[in-house]
C-alpha cells in the first residue's frame, strides 16, 4: 500500500510543488500579508495550481512512456515507465485532476483572470513538451514563463498590480535555475549522454551555458536591487523601511554565488534543483533575507 502511494505520489511529482509558491508573492510584495480573507482563495489556488502542473507531468509521461523504459535513470523516476503505475489508471487519476480544477473555478475561485493563468500554465507546459523543448535556448525561456503565470495567478486572486520589475526578477530566477539543470546535467552526465537524455542538449555546450548563467546572475542581481531602490522611494513617511531591504542585497548576491557553486561543484544538486534548498548556506541565507523583507514590508504595521 505505501509502495502504491509513492508511486502515486511521484507520478504527481510532488517534489515540484515548490514552484507553485510563486502564488504568493503577490501578497507578500504589495504589504497586504495581514489581510486574512485573501488567505482562503490563495491556498485554493495553491492546490490549483499543484494540480495544473501534475496534469502537465502525466501527459508527458504517457507520451514518453516508451522513452522512458529504455532510460535507466527516468525507470527508476517514472512509474509508468516501470510498470508500477498502469496508463489506464494514469488517464484516471488525470480525469480527476481536472475534474478538480474545473470544480474549483466554478464554485470556489471562479476570476476569469485566474482561470487565464491556469489554462496559460497547462498550454505552456503541453506546447514545451510537444515542441519547444527541441529548440536550444527557446526551450529555457518557454519554461521560465511558467514562473511569472503562476505569480500572476496570485495577483489576480487578490485583484492586486505588482511592479514589472518584481515579474522580471521572477522570470530571471526561473532562467538562473533552469540554466543551472541543463549545465548541471552536461557536467554529470557528459555531452554524449546528455544528448540521449534530452536532444536539445546537442546545441548547448557548457562554456556557452556558464556565461549564459553568469549574464541572468547579474541581470538577476541588478534587476532585485533597482526593483528596492524604486519599491521604497516612493515612501515618503520613513526611510527606515528602505535602508533595511538594502540590506538584503549582499545577501541575495551571496545566494546567488552560493548557487553557481554548489550547481558547479555538486552538478547532482543541479538537476534537482530542490536539493539546493537543502544546503545549509542557503538555508540560512535564505531566512535572513526573507526576514529582513518581513520587517521592511511590514515594520510598520507591526509597531
Amino acid at each position: 500500500m505505501s509502495n502504491k502511494i509513492g508511486n502515486i505520489l511521484n507520478l504527481l511529482r510532488i517534489r515540484q510543488y515548490y514552484k507553485n509558491i510563486m502564488i504568493f508573492v503577490g501578497i507578500f510584495f504589495s504589504f497586504r500579508l495581514f489581510e486574512s480573507s485573501l488567505y482562503f482563495d490563495l491556498l485554493i489556488g495553491f492546490i490549483i495550481l499543484c494540480c495544473a502542473s501534475s496534469i502537465n507531468y502525466i501527459i508527458n509521461d504517457i507520451r514518453d512512456v516508451e522513452k522512458d523504459k529504455v532510460h535507466p535513470e527516468k525507470l527508476k523516476k517514472r512509474p509508468l515507465a516501470s510498470g508500477a503505475i498502469s496508463i489506464t489508471f494514469g488517464i484516471c487519476i488525470l480525469v480527476i485532476l481536472f475534474l478538480i480544477i474545473i470544480f474549483s473555478v466554478i464554485f470556489l475561485i471562479p476570476h476569469i483572470g485566474f482561470i487565464s493563468m491556469v489554462i496559460l500554465i497547462i498550454a505552456t507546459g503541453q506546447i514545451y513538451n510537444h515542441l519547444l523543448k527541441n529548440y536550444a535556448f527557446i526551450d529555457i525561456l518557454i519554461l521560465s514563463t511558467g514562473y511569472i503565470w503562476r505569480a500572476l495567478a496570485g495577483c489576480m486572486i487578490i485583484d492586486e498590480y505588482v511592479s514589472a520589475w518584481l515579474f522580471l526578477a521572477i522570470f530571471e530566477i526561473a532562467l538562473f535555475l533552469s540554466i543551472a539543470k541543463r549545465k548541471g546535467d552536461l557536467i554529470y552526465l557528459g555531452n554524449d549522454t546528455a544528448t540521449d537524455h534530452k536532444k536539445v542538449y546537442d546545441q548547448y555546450s557548457l562554456k556557452l551555458l556558464e556565461q549564459f548563467h553568469v549574464i541572468i546572475a547579474g541581470s538577476l542581481f541588478m534587476t532585485y536591487s533597482l526593483y528596492l531602490i524604486d519599491k521604497f522611494s516612493l515612501l515618503t513617511t520613513s526611510s527606515f523601511q528602505g535602508y533595511l531591504a538594502i540590506f538584503t542585497i549582499p545577501i541575495s548576491l551571496y545566494l546567488l554565488m552560493r548557487y553557481m557553486y554548489l550547481t558547479t561543484s555538486k552538478p547532482k544538486i543541479a538537476r534537482s534543483t530542490e536539493r539546493a534548498f537543502l544546503d545549509k548556506g542557503m538555508i540560512i541565507a535564505g531566512l535572513i533575507l526573507l526576514i529582513i523583507l518581513f520587517f521592511s514590508f511590514y515594520s510598520e504595521k507591526l509597531f
